[in-house]
């Protein structure tokens, strides 16, 4: 008859074994593995050490190029825009220094901002979005001919193309603007607003791919391309990532051929290739700058 003695026995035969295994095949294979994972993790610290190098060497390409621009840019860009007026429409999220660096260097080119009009968070929540469509289809200029949608990003986009661009009568800037701000959906720098076809969007960051808030954005810009304005997208790196501003532009094929795009403008030297962009855009030139994916070149050619 087979015991509880017997069973016990057993199981610790069972695990002597096992132990007994691992060891001689431990002993036997120590040498051969341990010096293989040595060679893996030195080879690892090797490339990360190199790359540690690339990363600081490029962060200091980065830091003389921006201070290069911050001595040398207005030099680079004088006359780039002379006479020239420019709309800026800034967007939720962009800095005040990249809004003033930006502007610092339009002055340096000659140009004049004469409107800047900042968006608000609430143009781009999709709550909001019927109110634009009433705006829109009972409010607007007699001379705007709205696009065939309900969409309210597309319609609010046409809207603001149309008076920031002058293509309507002198008054009617003032008054969509008045209406868009009495829906908390922008502000102004009171000052008086002189449209021009000549035109800088400063966006930030990245957006959800699906949210109304991207379309919003592009449809704005979109908006503004086919109303025939010279467009310039200035923003930050991470608006050249996957729902930023600029990495909708660039891959839009109707809007990457016809508005230009800066990924660094958080910098002196992005700031300046706004600038030297937007000169390019009022000669029909198009062009992606900066060092996001997509980037034609990290900054225009200056041209007089």
């Amino acid at each position: 008859m087979i015991s509880f003695r017997y069973h016990l026995v057993s199981l610790v035969a069972v695990f002597l074994a096992l132990a007994l295994g691992i060891v001689v095949g431990t002993t036997a294979l120590n040498g051969p593995i341990t010096k293989d994972l040595r060679r893996q993790v030195n080879d690892a610290k090797k490339q990360r050490d190199a790359l540690a190098q690339q990363v600081k060497s490029l962060q200091g390409q980065v830091g003389d190029a921006g201070q290069f621009a911050a001595t040398y840019g207005d030099q680079l860009v004088a006359g780039a825009l002379k006479g020239q007026n420019v709309v800026a429409i800034v967007l939720p999220g962009a800095t005040s220094d990249m809004q003033d660096g930006i502007a610092r260097e339009i002055t340096a080119a000659g140009g004049h901002v004469t409107a800047r009009v900042t968006l608000t968070k609430t143009y781009l929540d999709p709550s909001h979005g019927s109110a634009i469509v009433s705006l829109a289809t009972t409010a607007h200029p007699i001379g705007w001919t709205a696009p065939e949608t309900s969409d309210a990003a597309a319609l609010g986009g046409s809207l603001l193309s149309y008076v920031l661009l002058g293509q309507g009568n002198a008054t009617d800037v003032t008054q969509v603007l008045a209406q868009f701000s009495q829906l908390h959906m922008l502000e102004t720098d009171g000052q008086n607003i002189t449209p021009s076809k000549t035109v800088v969007v400063i966006g930030h960051g990245a957006l959800d791919p699906k949210a109304y808030a991207k379309q919003a954005e592009s449809g704005l810009v979109s908006a503004l391309a086919k109303a025939g304005g010279h467009v310039v997208v200035a923003g930050d790196g991470g608006s050249a990532t996957t729902g930023g501003l600029i990495a909708t532009v660039r891959s839009s094929g109707t809007d990457s051929a016809t508005v230009s795009t800066v990924d660094n403008a958080d910098n002196p030297s992005g700031q300046v290739s706004a600038v030297l962009a937007l000169a390019g855009a009022t000669k029909g030139q198009v062009g992606h700058y900066g060092i996001g994916k997509g980037a034609d070149a990290l900054y225009p050619a200056p041209s007089r």
